[in-house]
């Protein structure tokens, strides 16, 4: 009884979780679409520097995004590691840090390839080889 009450939960956990997710999807999706109007209903040769600044922070919010949907979507480490450098450089790019912070995103995203090229990298490696064994 227990095990199938857990069973239940898991499965609409899960389910509520591809919910949300494509209600997040489809709220990016609509976001784009003023977004990209603003920024075409400018001319090219006139966009300031804090025009573009904006319209930064606002795709590459949109990428974290679609990001959190993907992790959402599929439950892998590397999936979080991208969210996070994402988050990450997005806060550096636009924020405009000063130099400690910009110094600490920085040692941030490198520890998160290291962990990505020596933990995350080399396990997928042990496990295909364990499957070319079989």
């Amino acid at each position: 009884m227990k095990k199938k009450l857990n069973e239940l939960i898991y499965t609409i956990s899960r389910y509520t979780e591809i919910a949300l997710s494509a209600i997040m999807l489809l709220v990016i999706i609509v976001l784009i679409i003023p977004m990209i109007y603003n920024f075409i209903s400018i001319p090219l040769l006139s966009i300031k520097a804090s025009q573009f600044n904006e319209f930064l922070g606002n795709i590459l919010t949109l990428i974290i995004g679609v990001e959190f949907v993907k992790m959402l979507a599929k439950h892998t480490a590397e999936n979080l590691l991208e969210v996070l450098m994402f988050a990450i450089a997005r806060q550096m790019i636009v924020e405009h840090l000063d130099m400690i912070d910009t110094l600490i995103g920085i040692i941030s995203i490198a520890i998160i390839f290291a962990v990505r090229k020596y933990l995350l990298l080399k396990s997928a490696d042990n496990k295909e080889k364990i499957y070319d064994k079989l």
